[in-house]
């Protein structure tokens, strides 16, 4: 098998002509050696297909949610925008991030390019449900410069060298990330709440779920999240958190930011005033799925 690094996730210079601009070029060719690794076959993990996005960049969608992994208005746009960005990670003196939803890896290789040239130390914890879609993606970086060590521990995938630690925690994340933090010293100061959405994968979005990131949160931590619903800004403020408005991005007209600091956006608190909707609960799930 054959592996080359690929250039949006996908080869498709076919899309391009004499117009395209030599500067999206230039970008491109200098981003795709820090991008997944594929072979000659594009392969794809099981119970997923291939989806570009409209910023080029691929993601993929999963059979299991019924959705997208990315907005498909830019995976990678999104993931600057709502968590390099969203999350001021430029700005953290020794970044410790915690990803909610791994996927197909956009998030930490993103993560990667934009840390690569700041020897800063940083760590990277992220969480998966699906075994099968983290082995893949393993499998299609074995000539990484930094991914080719990735090694199975039990149900975790780890690597690791002087700057960089990445641990991918497989399984339901509500059992797994709290047995994880038993034995663990981890905290973070970043968290990119990308779970699948919360009609999709409404467990990782509930007051409760907020309560457990907040306690093993930093004073500082920076939470950045896709989602404006005001079911979840509700949740994040009944478990402590505070709120402001984040970037809109593609159909969406704004999304979240929150904080342990500080005070919630005055119009955000009377917008959630006047929402009839509930906090989601762990105890409300079945009543916030069928309304």
């Amino acid at each position: 098998m054959t592996y080359w690094p690929i250039l949006e996730h996908r080869p498709h210079f076919k899309s391009l002509s004499k117009s395209t601009p030599l500067k999206y070029l230039a970008t491109s060719l200098s981003q795709a050696i820090f991008r997944p690794l594929m072979n000659d076959h594009h392969t794809q993990p099981l119970h997923h297909s291939w989806v570009q996005t409209q910023d080029g960049s691929w993601t993929l969608f999963s059979e299991r949610f019924q959705e997208a992994c990315h907005s498909t208005t830019g995976a990678e746009t999104e993931t600057d925008l709502h968590y390099i960005k969203g999350c001021s990670i430029l700005d953290l003196e020794s970044p410790s991030i915690l990803e909610v939803g791994f996927g197909l890896g956009v998030g930490f290789l993103t993560t990667y390019r934009t840390l690569l040239d700041s020897n800063k130390s940083w760590s990277f914890l992220s969480l998966e449900i699906d075994r099968d879609l983290v082995e893949w993606f393993r499998l299609e970086n074995v000539n990484h410069p930094f991914l080719s060590k990735l090694k199975w521990e039990g149900n975790l995938l780890k690597a690791q060298n002087d700057q960089v630690t990445l641990i991918i925690l497989v399984g339901d994340a509500r059992k797994v990330l709290p047995a994880f933090l038993e034995d663990s010293s981890f905290s973070w100061n970043a968290i990119y709440q990308d779970a699948f959405s919360p009609k999709k994968n409404p467990s990782l979005w509930t007051k409760e779920w907020f309560e457990l990131l907040k306690k093993f949160s930093t004073h500082d931590v920076k939470l950045s999240t896709y989602s404006a619903s005001s079911s979840i800004r509700k949740s994040l403020l009944e478990a402590g958190w505070t709120l402001s408005k984040g970037e809109k991005f593609g159909p969406k007209r704004t999304s979240t930011r929150a904080s342990l600091t500080g005070f919630t956006d005055p119009e955000i608190l009377l917008h959630l005033e006047r929402s009839p909707v509930s906090a989601l609960t762990d105890d409300n799930i079945q009543e916030f799925l069928h309304n």
